[in-house]
């Protein structure tokens, strides 16, 4: 970026404020009077190169900094385009006045485009396949015959720091049916009540449906889950926000595009992708490393990114910080239909492992996998 439009852009985010930021970015939130707790000069920053965004550290002034970034990035874009620069939403600026909350505003997901996700995976002219990525992957994969609960130990020590702690689960909506500690060999199958104490268990085979791990670390404890506690009426878990210890991975995947366009389309994306994996179904999913310092950014990147992959048929649904994903090498037995009953497979099917990089980078996956 030009020292001129950095220039223009520190202009821009001072007057919203209205007030200077300071060489680092940081400066007083604009919803600061909505702080819960006590608030500090380093809460809320700014960041004014690449997509601009602004964060802060306290989430109960979510609704302000989400406007404050709207129109911060309108302003910004326009400026740049040499547009009007009439705001469209209500002026942050003031007599010092706090501005009062406004209601919270939904992204907007674009829809499944079918005919881009053909123009852009007819990009890539060579046939990729589950196989092509196996034989190419920084981390070797065993073949699809080879793969079990060995795979899934290897996947899990591979992509979390030694004594990271993860959850896996082999019901969808427990609190988490075992907990794996990285790089240790540690895994322990944990109990559905507080004070009850895990007992050490290898890993499942597969489950009902299939086995998913959330894709970020946690503590492992029982915490207050403050998002939905409510009137004093304490809501407890181990799979929450309040849980994670680090904001590292986000999830794509697709119901919708057809699977062949999809991985191709995949691995033309210059994403740091982790790992490719199927759903033991016909769904492919890839872990994308973010590394993301708090909710917030995570958010933030989360929002951007969905502008581009949704039209490729990306279920934005899925990408949330906090999500359960397949855990390759497990079995799946079947799938419940609408009726809540399971539907047992003929044989069981594996959630494959494809593709693992502990450390990508931000480029293609087909560049690198030559």
């Amino acid at each position: 970026m030009s020292a001129e439009n950095l220039a223009i852009r520190q202009r821009i985010a001072a007057a919203l404020l209205n007030g200077a930021l300071g060489d680092d970015g940081f400066t007083v939130c604009p919803g600061a009077h909505l702080h819960q707790g006590k608030s500090a000069l380093r809460d809320f920053r700014v960041i004014l190169t690449g997509a601009p965004t602004a964060f802060c550290f306290h989430s109960s002034c979510s609704t302000v900094v989400d406007e404050f970034n709207l129109e911060l990035r309108r302003r910004i874009a326009a400026a740049e385009r040499g547009d009007d620069l009439r705001p469209r939403t209500p002026s942050m600026m003031g007599d010092g006045v706090p501005p009062a909350p406004m209601p919270p505003r939904r992204l907007k997901r674009p829809p499944f485009e079918p005919l881009k996700l053909a123009q852009f995976a007819g990009q890539c002219r060579r046939e990729i396949t589950l196989d092509w990525l196996s034989a190419r992957s920084p981390v070797p994969v065993p073949t699809a015959a080879a793969q079990g609960p060995e795979t899934a130990r290897l996947f899990l020590d591979a992509l979390y720091d030694t004594d990271e702690r993860v959850l896996v689960f082999t019901r969808f909506y427990s609190q988490g049916d075992f907990m794996v500690t990285a790089g240790s060999g540690g895994c322990v199958r944990l109990a559905d009540k507080q004070g009850v104490e895990s007992v050490t268990s290898p890993l499942p085979h597969g489950g009902p449906e299939g086995v998913w791990f959330l894709n970020q670390p946690i503590t492992g404890d029982w915490k207050i889950n403050n998002a939905t506690t409510q009137g004093g009426d304490a809501r407890w878990g181990r799979r929450h926000g309040d849980c994670v210890t680090a904001w590292r991975y986000l999830v794509l995947e697709s119901d919708v595009a057809d699977p062949d366009l999809w991985l191709r389309a995949l691995v033309q994306l210059p994403l740091p992708i982790a790992a490719i994996y199927t759903s033991g179904g016909i769904s492919i999913h890839a872990l994308i490393r973010l590394d993301a310092e708090d909710k917030p950014t995570f958010d933030a990147i989360r929002d951007e990114l969905v502008q581009v992959v949704c039209p490729l048929g990306a279920d934005a649904a899925a990408m949330t910080a906090v999500r359960l994903t397949r855990l390759p090498g497990m079995l799946r037995h079947g799938k419940t239909n609408k009726e809540g009953t399971l539907q047992r497979y003929d044989r069981p099917r594996l959630q494959r492992l494809a593709w693992l990089n502990p450390e990508p980078e931000l480029e293609a996956l087909v560049e690198i996998a030559k």
